[in-house]
């Protein structure tokens, strides 16, 4: 496996992660920052999957599903939650809030 393949596998693994934990709070599952501690603790993640898009910036992780989805089909749609965010202005640790305050 190249580097390009590896980044590229582990990119789609991060992003169905956080897909997975969206979908925890869209279900009411947990909160955000539930959610994150318990992928810290659990899966031995060094940061949660929502506070790392948060990190990122939900817009650009916004872009990278929308690419995806064209790319690789329906797996990769993004939320309805995340697209709200990102047209509230609600970034993430750049805008002061996200998924989680800042």
């Amino acid at each position: 496996m190249t580097k390009d393949q590896e980044t590229e596998l582990l990119d789609r693994f991060s992003l169905a992660v956080f897909l997975e934990a969206v979908r925890c709070l869209d279900e009411n599952v947990s909160t955000a920052r539930e959610i994150d501690i318990a992928m810290r603790a659990g899966a031995g993640l060094p940061v949660g999957p929502l506070e790392r898009a948060d990190r990122i910036g939900l817009d650009k992780v916004l872009a990278r599903l929308e690419q995806l989805e064209a790319e690789r089909g329906e797996r990769f749609h993004p939320p309805d939650r995340l697209r709200a965010l990102v047209a509230a202005g609600r970034t993430g640790v750049e805008a002061g809030r996200g998924f989680l305050d800042y």
